[in-house]
């Protein structure tokens, strides 16, 4: 009896072993979470935010215009889990946020992993008005409004007393359009207003641009290309003498005319015999995408200008207020033709003519050009220069038929700028 005892008591405490040795199964699967997350760009760093519940994780927002397309993510787990994709890789973020899956073994979590920057305009319409519902002049209030209507907050208005290098630092493109009221008609040297003339702006406008800052000129702000710099030297003459300045000039208070104005851009339609090599049909320029044309020249008449035109403005009223270039007058005395003078104007300029008024065929004068980026300055934006009379947004109070046309030729300029 003692011994059949003893024998249940030893068997009871080897099974006790055994179940102690086995208590327990396999070690518990680690905790299924992250225990930081960092993204980094260039020297910034941000540390993300991770909601657990919404499994997603957010980051502060890097500064405008950085480039979210090769941004460093660092994972960092509890022993034991993995991430995918793998901590340390670049990932591209400008088409939104990645997917990151953890997992430690058993079961997985995936998080929408976000990274943005701030953000900024990148076109800023400048003006001597402080804010743009102050604009008086109305060629300019309907070129305002209706530019930014197209491009909504990516637009801003920037007054020229707040022109410095902190307002610039994100913009891309400078719109700078001037023209002048009825009984206001400032002479060639007038036309810029005095607060874009300040040299704190200038200089501003002079250190964006060369760094890369992009500018729209249009009617008067041609004119502005003397405050820039970009006019070449003229033996020593001053700027209103200067043979290679926008000198075809007007401001007055304007009148009524029956034709349809606007510009040629196959600058050597009538096929002229010339030893220029060039091609010098510019209808395919990208600014002139989308521009309607015609040969109407007079539609009460019926006449036309033998060649097909953009219009820009309609029959009625006209301020015809000029800003462009004369050709002729520049420096160049060693030419054949007019079209090997174009030449010789275009590589001097460092510049490309698109378009002349509409009825010329010869190549007399430049209404639409492209400033390049200069050989002396090859981290220089690039300008686009709208001179010509037509270039104008209502008609003496009313509509302009071919406003359509200077809108599609500011904003592709715009938009070709920003791509460039």
């Amino acid at each position: 009896m003692k011994k059949s005892i003893l024998l249940l008591a030893m068997a009871v405490i080897a099974t006790g072993i055994l179940i102690s040795c086995g208590d327990g199964g396999e070690d518990p699967a680690p905790s299924l979470e992250i225990t930081t997350i960092t993204a980094t760009v260039g020297d910034v760093t941000r540390t993300g935010v991770v909601d657990v519940e919404a499994q997603t994780v957010v980051f502060q927002p890097f500064a405008p215009r950085t480039d979210l397309s090769a941004v460093t993510i660092d994972v960092t787990l509890p022993e034991g889990v993995t991430v995918t994709p793998e901590t340390g890789a670049a990932q591209d973020f400008t088409s939104g946020a990645v997917v990151y899956t953890i997992s430690n073994g058993t079961e997985e979590m995936s998080f929408e992993v976000s990274v943005t920057s701030e953000f900024a305009a990148s076109i800023a319409f400048v003006g001597d008005a402080n804010a743009p519902g102050s604009i008086t002049e109305r060629d300019m209030s309907t070129a305002y409004e209706y530019l930014s209507g197209e491009f909504g907050e990516d637009l801003e208005y920037i007054p020229f007393s707040s022109i410095n290098s902190d307002a610039l630092q994100y913009i891309e493109v400078v719109v700078y359009y001037q023209d002048s009221d009825p009984g206001n008609n400032p002479g060639l040297l007038e036309c810029i207003p005095s607060s874009a003339q300040a040299a704190s702006v200038v200089s501003a406008f002079q250190d964006w641009h060369a760094n890369g800052g992009h500018f729209v000129l249009a009617g008067h702000g041609t004119q502005y290309l003397n405050q820039l710099g970009r006019i070449p030297d003229d033996g020593g003459k001053p700027y209103a003498e200067n043979g290679w300045a926008p000198r075809i000039y007007g401001s007055g208070d304007g009148f009524e005319n029956p034709d349809q104005w606007g510009i040629n851009a196959n600058l050597n339609v009538a096929e002229l015999e010339t030893v220029s090599t060039a091609d010098w049909n510019r209808s395919t320029h990208p600014i002139l995408e989308g521009c309607s044309t015609s040969d109407v020249a007079n539609p009460e008449e019926g006449t036309t200008y033998n060649h097909p035109i953009i219009p820009m403005i309609a029959a009625g009223y006209k301020e015809d207020h000029n800003s462009m270039w004369d050709l002729n007058a520049a420096p160049i005395i060693d030419h054949v033709d007019a079209f090997d003078k174009a030449d010789k104007w275009e590589a001097a300029m460092e510049a490309t003519l698109i378009g002349t008024w509409g009825h010329v065929v010869d190549l007399c004068c430049g209404a639409v050009i492209e400033l390049h980026a200069r050989s002396s300055a090859p981290n220089e934006g690039s300008i686009i220069a709208l001179g010509a009379a037509a270039y104008e947004w209502e008609q003496n109070g009313g509509d302009n038929a071919f406003m359509t046309n200077n809108a599609a030729m500011t904003v592709n300029s715009i938009n070709y700028l920003i791509e460039k």
